[in-house]
């Protein structure tokens, strides 16, 4: 399953007349859009961030991404004649899909532009807990960008994520508090023309009556104990998640990554030990933050891990908050947001976790992510859920 949701209403706005976007997109994109033209003179100026260089030769890694109509991935070694010792000899390319259609379309939804916003605000974040990003080649046109990022090394064969322990799962709960407490109820970024809105954030525009056609799909598959508040959470899908983004608009909103999944937590081996580095920028918003708070602890965080610490980790973040200077934020509120938020991320991924059969019948289909989160509502108690449920 890919774990970035579509936007519906954005794509529905965008199928008409593909035919002549075809026409007029042909051919149009003046930053690189295929291997062959990841250069070296290319990527020599894309490395002028820490000096001049001189590249003799590339060999690509082609990678796999979560969301391969979003964005094509290169791990690339390079050869130098000319080198200063900050030059790397590996990076990642990223750079948009050839289609000309499905190029434009996924620009239309903005994540180019948020990703390069999100990493020139974050700047000082870079090389640390956000990967470096040593160069980025914008299309105005199109609104497509390609970045060159630092490489952060590959997982061990056979694991498909970044192994979360208790001290890892705290240290990014201090990543997430840090960039949160920056820009806690910052209005000024909230008009920024890459950053989405709160309302947005909350299931990606997607229609809350797909939740509950997701949630019948889950309640029919054995493979899901319906337990705990996971019950509570799934028969509230539907029309009475309106409500509960009403509820939601209290909340004091912040730079949100907003897509805080598992596969979206790296790892960088430093000398002090290992430090969590949060990739894929590409959908922030100005909302809440337990957005990203729910969906690293149920994505991300080990079960053994979650069921024994979860409002303890929930208590670290508040600490960390109010070591960034946020003092108003109690955990009390903390934890009431963040349960309606577990509502909400499960709303989102129930909506994307079936798909239709030839003959109409609905068929499961989702990926790891979904399964966590179903899991990790088995553990919530149905009368505290009842409570915070509007």
């Amino acid at each position: 399953m890919n774990e970035i949701v579509p936007e519906l209403s954005a794509w529905n706005a965008l199928a008409v007349d593909v035919n002549r976007i075809r026409c007029e997109t042909t051919g149009m994109s003046t930053i690189p859009i295929r291997r062959e033209q990841i250069t070296p003179g290319w990527l020599s100026s894309m490395l002028l961030s820490v000096g001049d260089c001189q590249i003799t030769a590339l060999d690509f890694e082609e990678m796999t991404g979560y969301n391969p109509d979003l964005s094509q991935l290169f791990r690339v070694r390079i050869d130098y004649s000319k080198k200063e010792a900050a030059h790397p000899d590996v990076v990642i390319v990223k750079i948009p899909p050839v289609d000309d259609v499905v190029r434009r379309r996924e620009a239309a939804y903005g994540p180019y532009a948020s990703e390069l916003g999100s990493y020139r605000l974050l700047e000082t974040f870079q090389g640390g807990s956000i990967a470096r990003m040593y160069g980025a080649d914008e299309d105005s046109s199109e609104n497509t960008v390609c970045f060159v990022f630092e490489d952060l090394g590959e997982l061990p064969a056979g694991q498909k994520y970044a192994k979360v322990d208790l001290k890892i799962a705290k240290a990014t709960l201090d990543l997430m508090a840090s960039f949160h407490g920056r820009f806690w109820e910052d209005e000024s970024l909230g008009s920024a023309n890459w950053v989405r809105s709160a309302d947005w954030s909350f299931l990606f525009n997607q229609n809350p009556l797909d939740s509950a056609l997701g949630w019948k799909v889950i309640v029919a598959d054995d493979r899901f104990e319906k337990s705990g508040g996971l019950v509570i959470a799934g028969e509230y899908l539907g029309a009475s998640l309106n409500d509960l983004q009403k509820a939601m608009r209290i909340r004091p909103n912040t730079l949100t990554h907003n897509d805080f999944h598992q596969g979206n937590v790296l790892l960088r081996q430093t000398s002090a030990g290992v430090q969590p580095v949060l990739i894929d920028w590409q959908m922030p918003a100005f909302a809440g933050a337990t957005n990203d708070l729910a969906k690293f602890m149920m994505t991300a965080v080990p079960f053994d891990i979650f069921a024994k610490y979860e409002s303890n980790l929930v208590a670290h973040y508040v600490d960390q908050l109010k070591v960034n200077e946020v003092a108003t934020y109690s955990f009390d509120e903390c934890w009431r947001d963040y349960r309606r938020a577990q509502v909400a991320t499960f709303a989102n991924y129930a909506s994307s976790c079936y798909e239709t059969s030839p003959d109409g019948d609905l068929i499961e289909s989702s990926g790891d992510s979904t399964h966590a989160v179903i899991k990790a509502l088995t553990l919530t108690d149905p009368a505290e859920m009842r409570e915070f449920l509007p």
